[in-house]
């Protein structure tokens, strides 16, 4: 083979005339050759980028496949762990229904009211549970608008203005997040010490429009005598 190099290379160092064939030193012809071994060259790297090919085609499909099969296992422990949340949950709360259930049957007896009673103090403790928190402003306290809705205004000078004068429905929270705030009507200052607020305010001003005057006429009565 690298005999049959050194004879391609001499030849080319020949002049070639145009149409005329390529022969070695023995004047056989190796064009054919040189266009055989170029083509069998030819032939092996399409195969071996086919085989490339394929092998990436195929990586690609088991990615694909892998990653479809994680989605469906992603649902499916979602779906179970949505299940297992659902069941605790109602699981604490089967207790205090069935007190409920059972105290309804006594709701013309005198202990129909200690019975609810104790059926609250069981939800509680299932919402304890459950790291829940009640949102119960007090009256007086200063409005936050994280935690409180308004729902209605009331005049009065009972506590400071925009603070909370009555609740109207508990607010909750779990770990610190608002999930429903509590209802509230906050207090604003009446009309009439709205309006008084401004006629003091006149009042303060009239004083130095008097002076005004005052200095004015003094002035006037100078220029007069003058």
């Amino acid at each position: 083979m690298a005999e049959r190099n050194k004879k391609v290379e001499s030849n080319e160092k020949k002049e070639i005339k145009e149409g005329e064939k390529i022969t070695n030193e023995n004047g056989e012809n190796i064009e054919e050759d040189i266009i055989k071994e170029f083509k069998e060259n030819i032939e092996n790297k399409v195969k071996e980028l086919e085989k490339e090919r394929d092998e990436y085609k195929q990586r690609l499909y088991n990615l694909k496949t892998r990653f479809e099969d994680y989605k469906e296992m992603i649902e499916k422990e979602k779906m179970i762990l949505m299940y297992n949340t659902k069941k605790k949950v109602l699981e604490r709360f089967l207790v205090p229904f069935e007190k409920l259930k059972l105290s309804l049957n006594y709701k013309d007896e005198p202990e129909f009211v200690s019975a609810v009673e104790m059926v609250y103090k069981d939800m509680v403790k299932v919402f304890d549970s459950l790291k829940m928190k009640f949102i119960i402003p007090q009256k007086g306290d200063p409005f936050d608008p994280f935690e409180h809705e308004v729902i209605d205004k009331y005049e009065t000078n009972e506590v400071t203005e925009y603070s909370i004068y009555d609740v109207q429905t508990t607010g909750y929270k779990i770990e610190g997040e608002v999930i429903k705030p509590a209802k509230v009507i906050v207090a604003v200052k009446p009309k009439e010490n709205i309006e008084k607020d401004q006629d003091s305010s006149c009042e303060k001003s009239e004083p130095k429009d008097d002076k005004t005057t005052k200095s004015t006429e003094g002035i006037d009565s100078k220029e007069g005598g003058n």
